[in-house]
């Protein structure tokens, strides 16, 4: 069985995903494995196994995340020990943050606290919208494949946005990124 998730599930290889066509690619597949289905234990094992990274590979693709990075990988992108850049006084301006949030917390300030997790989650949708373009283009060419210098963008952008999540995640360690 493949690791890729997209080939995995018959997912064409693009950033932008129609959620339903996944969740109904994905139960064909798993009725396909299902262990009530094979022959003997062994084949029933291995059926359980292959279910298994089903089941992973729609986490995956679900995860707008893991997706992107997904995705710079196949198209053999940098991955993010190869390449941490960020926009220049990006890390100050993440500093002067993260220094807002904790004297929100201290104050105990939940207006302050609102006004961070708006900025973090606008700041999720706005690294989503650009990684999607760039891996998409404007969705006119479905064949459209992003080139060396768009990779590297997304690389500082995927970068750039792990911020926001890490931002959201202290802001509200319960959130899950899946509900965005």
């Amino acid at each position: 069985m493949t690791s890729d998730p997209f080939s995995l599930l018959g997912i064409p290889v693009r950033y932008r995903l129609d959620r339903d066509d996944l969740q109904r690619r994905a139960t064909r597949k798993a009725s396909q494995l299902h262990p009530d289905r094979a022959s003997d234990a062994i084949a029933a094992a291995t059926c359980t196994d292959e279910l298994a990274t089903v089941h992973a590979a729609v986490r995956l693709l679900e995860d707008d995340l893991g997706r992107a990075e997904t995705l710079l990988a196949i198209h053999g992108g940098p991955a993010p020990g190869e390449d941490r850049s960020l926009p220049d006084g990006f890390l100050e301006s993440m500093l002067e943050i993260r220094m807002e949030l904790e004297e929100s917390h201290q104050r105990q300030d939940e207006a302050g606290r609102s006004r961070l997790e708006s900025w973090a989650k606008e700041e999720w949708d706005a690294r989503r919208g650009i990684v999607e373009r760039l891996f998409d283009g404007d969705g006119s060419d479905p064949a459209h494949q992003p080139g060396s210098s768009d990779l590297a963008e997304i690389r500082r952008e995927l970068n750039r946005w792990r911020y926001s999540q890490r931002m959201l995640e202290q802001i509200d360690p319960d959130m899950n990124a899946l509900d965005l």
